[in-house]
């Protein structure tokens, strides 16, 4: 029975992840569906396939055909909206959407954490956070996980006589707020881990270990 047990677990952790990824795909697609099966792209699909036919016998085709022009219009909206946000105008506009939004209560706590979160997952990590440290912080023998943001700060260096270092130290779970902080560069140590790596770690609370290398 132990061994038993065991498999069965191991093979709901294997099949777990790809389960809820799947999962979240098909939520979010099937938001974006019902969004549109009333718009007027999907009225004047469906109006002129009926045109054709009686509804019973092109049912089936009627629905596949348009969840398939639902997807078409979906990828063809996020493009218009992504190049008009390119645009000076639209970008004013929407920077002024975010901060109404930003201001109503309890949408605003959601709203934004998400936002940061997506934020985050979509910058360019590897040129904002350089390198993976470890830093003896809040107190002595307290180590906290950060990332090294810059190798030098000449506004702290001419008080300090000392080299620098900018230290990003994200909180767990939600790893896009944190502490910002300068410490001296011999009290910087860094550790051989990617920053995706890294964040994994932070986001689960220490549960996601990064695999260990072989010496």
């Amino acid at each position: 029975m132990k061994r038993i047990k065991a498999s069965f677990y191991s093979g709901l952790f294997a099949i777990l992840p790809i389960v809820i990824t799947v999962y979240i795909f098909n939520w979010v697609f099937q938001i974006l569906l019902g969004l549109l099966q009333n718009s007027f792209v999907t009225t004047a699909v469906r109006t002129f396939i009926l045109s054709f036919g009686k509804e019973k016998d092109l049912d089936l085709y009627m629905t596949i055909f348009i969840n398939f022009v639902s997807f078409i219009t979906v990828i063809l909206i996020l493009i218009i909206i992504g190049t008009a946000m390119r645009v000076f105008l639209f970008k004013r506009l929407g920077s002024y959407l975010n901060r109404l939004l930003v201001k109503i209560p309890l949408f605003s706590q959601i709203y934004s954490t998400i936002r940061q979160i997506i934020s985050l997952v979509l910058s360019d990590r590897e040129k904002a956070y350089q390198k993976v440290v470890m830093i003896e912080y809040p107190r002595k023998g307290i180590y906290s996980i950060g990332f090294l943001t810059a190798e030098g700060n000449h506004v702290v260096e001419e008080r300090t006589k000392e080299t620098m270092c900018n230290i990003f130290i994200p909180t767990s779970p939600n790893p896009t707020s944190g502490m910002f902080i300068v410490i001296k560069k011999e009290d910087v140590e860094v550790l051989d881990m990617k920053v995706d790596d890294a964040i994994k770690l932070i986001i689960s609370g220490g549960v996601i270990l990064p695999t260990k290398k072989e010496k």
